[in-house]
């Protein structure tokens, strides 16, 4: 309770101070893995994935804060961050994915102060140094070939205390998402968090259907930090 309280906390910090500014483990291949199938509406996808939880998590305070969607995919939640205030870096596989989000983003009349989209190779996090506030994961991480590689480099382009989100299937035989053989139990999603460099690790179970979300900071507990919580007795 005290890891994930932390967790929200620090969220909420860095929601507001941005506000006033104008992996070995796994699978052996990756995928960049769609987050609802395509032939289902976006009402749908809304019920299945929630998104406004997400964003609730998030501190619903995203304006100003640069966030990567680090698995874009067709956008659909790299326009649900457009939509709550966040500058957003989508970032792809697959170059007529990018083009289709580059589409939208045109209709839409964004420029690129408010959304990047990235072509990368797989594996690759497609970030400069201390490029973002905030990274978000969607049914993706399971995928990740090189998991250890891949965290390193991503949490190189990432201010403090680089929050991550992620979303994951649950581990069992639920009536949506992709069978039990590409899932991870909590515990081992946790557990390699945990070796990452990240010191906090807090997850939400019910929140979604089916899904479980991963809320993920490099909080410490420093003398002179502003965001340490009072200590002593």
């Amino acid at each position: 309770m005290r890891i994930l309280l932390l967790s929200i906390i620090v969220l909420e910090f860095l929601g507001c101070k941005n506000a006033s500014d104008p992996a070995a483990a796994g699978s052996s291949t990756q995928t960049e893995t769609t987050q609802a199938p395509a032939a289902q509406s976006t009402a749908e996808r809304d019920r299945i994935q929630k998104p406004e939880e997400i964003i609730a998590l998030m501190g619903n305070k995203l304006t100003g804060m640069t966030i990567a969607d680090l698995f874009a995919d067709d956008g659909y939640i790299t326009f649900k961050l457009l939509n709550a205030g966040a500058n957003v870096i989508a970032i792809v596989n697959d170059a007529e994915k990018a083009k289709a989000i580059e589409a939208r983003k045109k209709a839409m009349g964004l420029g690129d102060d408010r959304l990047k989209v990235r072509t990368v190779p797989v594996g690759d996090p497609g970030l400069a140094k201390e490029e973002v506030d905030m990274a978000v994961i969607f049914h993706s991480f399971v995928g990740i070939a090189n998991k250890n590689d891949y965290f390193s480099r991503m949490r190189e382009g990432m201010r403090y205390p680089r929050p991550l989100m992620m979303v994951e299937w649950r581990y069992d035989n639920t009536p949506t998402g992709p069978p039990l053989s590409e899932r991870m139990k909590e515990e081992a999603v946790m557990d390699f968090i945990s070796t990452t460099g990240y010191s906090d690790v807090g997850a939400h179970s019910a929140k979604i259907p089916d899904q479980v979300i991963y809320m993920i900071n490099d909080y410490m507990e420093m003398e002179g930090d502003p965001m340490a919580p009072p200590t002593g007795p």
